[in-house]
């Protein structure tokens, strides 16, 4: 019992410590007890005060706890040893996503992939989806669809990014538009590659040039697509549409 345990440890090897602690906790954990398990791992701390492995998984407790806050500050006193621990940053990444730091938490999760061994295929998998799905939530779409399939490739049974990749592409085999207009979205995609070739320029100049543009694209949509064809698309097969939309020249 937990109790037994951190009275027994008092005068034993720091060693066998940190290992029947380690496991003690992971037992406690999978019968979600999980302040018993947190008690645990800081007696181990207190044994072994600059172990950022333990750090980590004391992290990680509090986040199947829910207790981000706390995460944080054992991932942080781990990272400040080890700032390359890639368990570490990995579970930052999670610890972010959670309460709605998106861009911190993609930085996290890149972080953990750059630093994770060649080898460690399922780790860098779990990465990438989870580094998908904190860039689908910053609206980084079509980065977050590479970032699942980049996953697949590390770990193709990865039964997640399957299904994200099924449930937010869209059938231009781009990400779905987050409120339902996907047409207009490879509309202007389509326009904007136009607009970038004729000028022979790869991006746009500055804000102020992307945003006329866009003001143009979005004239040409009003008055040759909505106000020709409006519900008529929902009956237009994809590869119409494409064509349609092609046939259109906004800038030439």
């Amino acid at each position: 019992m937990p109790h037994d345990f951190l009275n027994a440890i008092e005068n034993v090897p720091s060693k066998n410590i940190r290992i029947d602690g380690i496991i003690l906790a992971a037992d406690l954990v999978t019968k979600r007890r999980y302040n018993e398990a947190k008690r645990v791992l800081e007696k181990v701390l207190k044994d072994c005060p600059d172990d950022a492995s333990i750090m980590c998984i004391l992290g990680n407790v509090h986040i199947m706890d829910e207790k981000y806050s706390d995460a944080e500050k054992w991932l942080d006193k781990a990272l400040s040893i080890e700032p390359e621990n890639t368990k570490a940053l990995y579970h930052m990444g999670v610890v972010y996503h959670e309460q709605g730091e998106f861009d911190k938490a993609i930085e996290m999760y890149q972080d953990a992939i750059k630093n994770f061994p060649k080898k460690n295929k399922h780790d860098i998998a779990e990465a990438y989806q989870n580094l998908g799905c904190s860039l689908w939530e910053a609206r980084r779409r079509e980065e977050a669809l590479e970032a699942w399939k980049t996953c697949l490739k590390y770990n193709p049974s990865q039964r997640y990014a399957k299904k994200n990749i099924k449930d937010f592409t869209n059938e231009y085999g781009m990400g779905k538009s987050p409120v339902g207009m996907d047409d207009l979205w490879v509309f202007v995609d389509l326009k904007q590659q136009e607009y970038l070739s004729v000028k022979g320029k790869d991006s746009f100049d500055d804000t102020d040039d992307g945003n006329a543009v866009l003001k143009k694209i979005m004239d040409a949509w009003n008055t040759n697509i909505a106000g020709k064809f409006g519900k008529t698309l929902d009956r237009m097969k994809t590869k119409e549409k494409i064509e349609l939309f092609n046939e259109i020249k906004v800038f030439t």
